[in-house]
């Protein structure tokens, strides 16, 4: 059930990101909900947890966009892992640590962007991207990123609560 519930999320989340959130643009730029999702599970689940969601999304996003694979898988797994690692030192708890930890992985998955395409794909990234777009992006994530922090904390205790306990009855 745990597993089809995420891929559920999965789902809604790459439908929301290429659908109606470009509604919600700020100077062309939109929120990237997947990169909230890895971090999410990267700082709540073991760290197996958060690389696989981060090289699950990556591959994903990687097959959609139509461009030479690797680029998102790396970026993703990247943070899948360091988040994962850091959480074990750092408390990630409340709006601020979040945003902060959210701010981090939008500036690393976009500098993994920048440089990829600039150097190994040999593509036309403008300057702008870094001081412009960039930070949008990092500040963007960071303010939408605790609230699904608490909607995907709520679905994840509701999928809790629902687990059937073979013993009950049994032991009381």
């Amino acid at each position: 059930m745990f597993y089809f519930a995420q891929a559920l999320i999965v789902i809604f989340l790459l439908s929301a990101q290429t659908t109606w959130l470009e509604l919600f643009s700020f100077g062309g730029v939109t929120p990237d909900l997947a990169l909230i999702w890895v971090v999410y599970c990267s700082v709540r689940y073991s760290r197996a947890g958060g690389i696989g969601a981060g090289a699950t999304i990556g591959l994903i996003q990687d097959s959609l966009s139509g461009r030479l694979l690797g680029v998102n898988t790396l970026s993703k797994s990247l943070i899948g892992y360091f988040f994962s690692t850091l959480k074990d030192n750092f408390f990630v708890e409340g709006m601020i640590p979040i945003g902060i930890v959210l701010v981090l992985s939008s500036i690393f998955d976009g500098l993994v962007f920048y440089f990829s395409m600039g150097t190994i794909l040999k593509g036309e990234v403008a300057s702008s991207f870094l001081y412009q777009s960039l930070p949008v992006y990092s500040i963007y994530n960071a303010l939408i990123g605790p609230f699904m922090f608490i909607v995907l904390d709520k679905i994840n205790s509701w999928l809790k609560s629902n687990k059937r306990n073979p013993y009950t009855g049994i032991i009381e």
